[in-house]
């Protein structure tokens, strides 16, 4: 029901011009009638030519045969007033100022319809009625008009500047896919390398062990001072491969801080490239201290950020500040855009608050002056 409800007052709103008109004619088809005192058949035939001058003036704001009605119009009312009643001049004002917005004179010209004094003797009612008729047309095509034209633009305006921001989201995203591939791809080849270094530094040395621990079991009865000390090159041998390997890993290990940095430097490289958006980074404080989980909700949330800035604040600057306190590890990412009054959280900022909370920190998001959001992590 409400929505029915709605959709009436849209309608009432967009039309309510036509329903000004008809009844504009039939309270001048009341007043005539009122003012001649006929007998029923002559109202009778007046409240139908009335009625006829009533509907062509309402049709003429509904169908697009402009001139045709126009000349209805106006061959209706002189038809009423030359053989009906003179009253019908009454009704003169609206074909004057359909005439007028018809061929788009200037509105001030609506006030040519007070000439319709001259035709009546009732003077004062029809300067009364000419002026408002020239008010209701002003408001109508000098305002109301000028209103739904402006208003339509702007609406066309938000579309295509919709439909910017999804190309624009659209392209960030593939540019986020590249940039994650690119590293997937580095992961991939640093993996191959590190199998290659295993294989070439730990391969002939296990294999030689197996070997002489297969010597070893052919002679343990027979020679057992051979065997020990065939066992004690092996286990020397095997303690020295994982010396290696242990080498090895802490050497290849990646570092969390350095992955992140790059990865938010090429964001930022990104904002500039693909979106002319001047980005930037700054890091201060011992980072060292910012332990590999907090590097990654860094990085997710810095992420988030700057998407929702490409996407709605319109924006032409955005600052990611990382900052190393005391105990607290501070993260900031603003932007210069339009801001919000209201925040709904949808799932991206979801998301970021719930990887602050499992580490137990901080945010907070304020769209007053652009948008800019606040992370305070702890740290050890």
């Amino acid at each position: 029901m409400d929505n029915e409800n709605g959709k009436f007052g849209i309608i009432i709103k967009k039309d309510y011009f036509i329903g000004v008109k008809f009844g504009y004619a039939l309270l001048m088809t009341a007043y005539i009638m009122l003012q001649n005192k006929l007998s029923f058949f002559d109202s009778a035939e007046i409240f139908i030519v009335s009625a006829v001058c009533a509907a062509v003036m309402s049709l003429y704001e509904i169908l697009n045969k402009k001139l045709f009605l126009l000349v209805s119009e106006w061959l209706a009312v002189t038809a009423g007033i030359f053989f009906f009643s003179s009253g019908f001049i009454m009704l003169l004002p609206v074909v004057i100022s359909d005439t007028i917005t018809r061929f788009n004179m200037p509105l001030y010209s609506l006030l040519s319809s007070l000439v319709c004094i001259i035709f009546t003797d009732d003077k004062y009612m029809m300067i009364v009625l000419c002026l408002l008729t020239s008010v209701i047309y002003y408001q109508h095509y000098g305002l109301i008009t000028s209103y739904r034209k402006s208003n339509e633009d702007y609406e066309q305006q938000e579309l295509q500047l919709k439909n910017s921001i999804d190309i624009n989201s659209e392209k960030f995203k593939n540019e986020i896919k590249r940039t994650n591939l690119y590293y997937e791809n580095m992961m991939l080849q640093d993996k191959a390398r590190l199998s290659q270094e295993l294989h070439d530094k730990l391969g002939h040395r296990v294999n030689g062990s197996i070997y002489q621990l297969e010597a070893c079991r052919l002679i343990i009865s027979s020679d057992p001072e051979k065997s020990e000390e065939i066992l004690k090159r092996v286990i020397d041998s095997l303690r020295t491969g994982m010396d290696d390997i242990r080498a090895l890993l802490r050497k290849e290990r990646p570092d969390s801080k350095r992955v992140t940095l790059l990865q938010l430097t090429s964001l930022c490289n990104d904002c500039r490239e693909q979106y002319g958006i001047t980005a930037n980074l700054s890091v201060t404080g011992e980072s060292d201290r910012i332990d590999e989980k907090s590097w990654r909700i860094i990085l997710d949330n810095c992420c988030e950020a700057v998407t929702n800035s490409l996407k709605y604040s319109s924006c032409d600057r955005i600052d990611i500040e990382i900052s190393v306190l005391n105990k607290l590890l501070r993260c900031c990412i603003s932007d210069n855009g339009k801001g919000c009054d209201s925040i709904t959280d949808g799932m991206g900022l979801q998301g970021m608050k719930q990887r602050i909370a499992s580490v137990g920190g901080i945010i907070n998001i304020d769209g007053t002056s652009g948008f800019t959001i606040n992370m305070l992590i702890p740290i050890e």
